[in-house]
């Protein structure tokens, strides 16, 4: 198991001087306090930096070493830093020492200016280079160590294990295995594959050799020398796609630095789109107002008409009560037998006399005059009421305010446009622009890509059935020499098949152990009662899982870090190689409740638990009363200046 027994640095970012920290050897949690800007997350920088050669900054970017140097010493004119840190793992004690200086004769200005160096003693005795590349890989494999040194940022990737499409979940679950032993399974079994091609290609040289199985070896040599093109393809596809991720994931980096100016020229995108459109709406509202213009005078001539139209109206019931008369006396005199049509009495010969003369005297044509002034009068009645409809003040008014509004939005937005150039720096808007251009680039090469190795896949797929069918063909042909070349072929198949089904039955097994382990740790560090379990896929990604069996589809950013928290200590538990872990921050986004557990349950995770944090996110009293007596030990980062930190124990206060 590997502990961390102290760790001194020499001008290391803000640790001005050399300052020393020697951690406690018993099991338990030693906690670090700092406001920010303090030196936290150059502590755990200094630990990655004493083991890998690499400062990690924010966005998982190589931080530079030209800047790590403590700033108060470079301008004194000391340049350069130094870590130290001593170690034990197995049973035999470690000092890594790890510089970083200026190369001689010159005063450093960037990166390349620095000679970086290490050297590695083991009890005492300094390690050759090739040696201690070695033992450094074997002591903490920097493809694993993101397990024991990680910060709140790190903690929330491991969100990407539960989408398939996610281009760092490959990388953890990688990762994971590794720390789990499985590639020591699946390096036994590559290599008995590497020996059953090759006893393939010595069954098929036989082959070649014996006149009735020569077309079938020539056949099966052709078919492994199209494999090994074909798996020379594939390696090639998989390094370039590799290459083309790690490109995407920095491309997105690149963008997610430039969010800010992103943002802007987003919305100003918007807008000019906006404009756009309301000047398309501008010109149809242009159209209707003119067609509504056409009868506009009618609006003011509205009252004069409402006049008119109730006179002539009043004239229209005068002339039909007129033309009504005149219509009964005209049948009245016409017929031989009339009735009253008021009394329905009959009417008399001297009454009907009378209403002859009446007719006689207006030329026989009563109620013609009348008739012809009632059609007249409403066809002036039906022209005025359309004009009178036609005039709508109303509708002509909404017309021009939501003219006039369209104009306020162009102009506003159009302000806002130009104000957001004005906030667009210079050449920033271009980079933001060259940016998005170059991921949709990439994107689209991978998709290309990954289709070619799926390709090359199903090629190589179907070059194993040929060669299998002529096997089984050789097979049944076999005698002399190719019967002892078709005995290693099955024998190396047989160790090569039995290891594949080794792998996959560890892995299964792995598995359930991690997903078992992990959710001990979960249950103890939710406050959520109703969560009851979590459930692992085959990337090691963690679903929380309802108590009535239903997955949490939607998780939080706390709850990404207690189920990350949850997967780390499981690993933990589960992993050939132990080793101490090392959080900074980690609960910024969780409550009290949440904090209070997990730091209890620390030191169930690791044995050796070093935790970086400032006070209001885990105060000193909360931490003694959660750890209790497994609190070994307590340190202030204690400010001096801006650029300069001191490491003080806190005394007296711990549990």
């Amino acid at each position: 198991m590997l502990r961390l027994t102290g760790l001194k640095l020499s001008d290391f970012g803000p640790f001005k001087g050399d300052q020393t920290i020697m951690f406690p050897q018993e099991d338990g949690v030693s906690v670090f306090y700092g406001e920010n800007m303090r030196g936290k997350t150059t502590l755990l920088n200094a630990i990655r930096f004493a083991f890998f050669g690499k400062i990690i900054g924010r966005g998982r970017r190589q931080g530079s070493l030209h800047t790590t140097g403590n700033w108060e010493s470079a301008e004194a004119g000391k340049y350069g830093f130094e870590v130290t840190l001593e170690m034990t793992h197995e049973g035999r004690s470690y000092r890594l020492t790890r510089t970083c200086r200026p190369r001689p004769g010159i005063t450093p200005a960037n990166d390349e200016d620095y000679s970086p160096d290490y050297f590695l003693e083991r009890d005492g005795h300094i390690m050759g280079p090739q040696a201690a590349d070695e033992e450094l890989r074997r002591i903490l494999p920097e493809q694993i160590s993101r397990f024991f040194l990680f910060d709140a940022e790190l903690l929330q990737e491991y969100e990407d294990l539960l989408h398939s499409d996610s281009d760092m979940g490959p990388k953890i679950s990688g990762a994971i295995e590794r720390i789990l032993g499985i590639p020591v399974l699946t390096s036994a079994r590559d290599s008995l594959k590497a020996a059953q091609d090759r006893a393939e290609q010595r069954q098929a040289l036989a082959a070649q050799g014996d006149q009735k199985t020569r077309a079938f070896g020539n056949e099966l040599a052709d078919l492994h020398a199209q494999r090994e093109v074909f798996e020379a393809d594939l390696t090639r596809q998989e390094k370039q796609l590799e290459g083309l991720r790690t490109q995407k994931a920095a491309t997105e980096e690149d963008m997610r630095k430039r969010e800010r100016t992103a943002s802007l020229l987003d919305k100003r995108d918007r807008l000019e789109a906006d404009v756009k459109l309301l000047r398309e709406r501008l010109v149809l509202q242009e159209a209707n107002l003119s067609v509504a213009m056409g009868t506009s005078w009618a609006a003011v001539l509205l009252d004069p008409m409402t006049a008119a139209v109730e006179r002539l109206k009043a004239r229209e019931a005068e002339l039909q009560t007129a033309v009504m008369r005149s219509h009964v006396l005209r049948s009245l005199a016409d017929a031989d037998h009339a009735d009253c049509p008021t009394c329905l009495q009959p009417i008399s010969e001297a009454a009907k006399a009378r209403v002859r003369e009446e007719l006689d005297r207006n030329g026989g044509v009563a109620g013609a005059n009348e008739a012809h002034e009632l059609t007249e009068t409403r066809r002036q009645i039906d022209a005025l009421g359309r004009h009178a409809a036609a005039a709508n003040p109303e509708a002509l008014r909404l017309l021009w305010d939501t003219y006039e509004q369209t104009e306020r939005d162009i102009y506003e937005k159009t302000n806002e446009i130009d104000e957001l150039t004005r906030q667009l720096t210079e050449g920033k808007d271009d980079d933001v622009r060259r940016l998005r251009g170059a991921y949709e680039t990439v994107i689209r090469e991978i998709k290309a890509l990954e289709d070619g190795v799926e390709a090359t896949k199903g090629k190589l797929t179907e070059n194993a059935a040929f060669r299998e069918t002529i096997q089984k063909k050789l097979d049944r042909l076999s005698g002399g020499s190719l019967d002892a070349e078709g005995r290693r072929v099955k024998l190396a198949a047989d160790l090569h098949a039995l290891f594949a089904e080794g792998v996959t039955v560890f892995r299964e097994q792995l598995r359930n152990r991690v997903e078992r382990d992990a959710t001990r740790h979960f249950v103890a560090l939710t406050t959520e009662p109703e969560y009851k379990a979590l459930r692992i896929n085959d990337s090691y990604g963690l679903t929380i899982i309802h108590e009535n069996g239903s997955d949490i589809p939607v998780r939080s950013a706390g709850a990404e870090h207690v189920v990350a928290l949850s997967l780390v200590g499981a690993l933990q538990n589960n992993a050939p190689l132990r080793g101490p872990i090392i959080i900074d921050s980690p609960f910024g986004r969780l409550d009290g409740g949440h904090r209070a557990r997990i730091v209890e349950a620390l030191p169930d995770m690791a044995s050796q638990v070093i935790l970086l944090v400032y006070e209001e996110e885990l105060p000193p009293a909360r931490a003694r009363a959660a750890l209790k007596g497994r609190l070994r030990a307590e340190w202030n980062l204690k400010r001096k200046s801006a650029r300069h930190t001191e490491l003080t124990p806190r005394t007296g206060e711990t549990a």
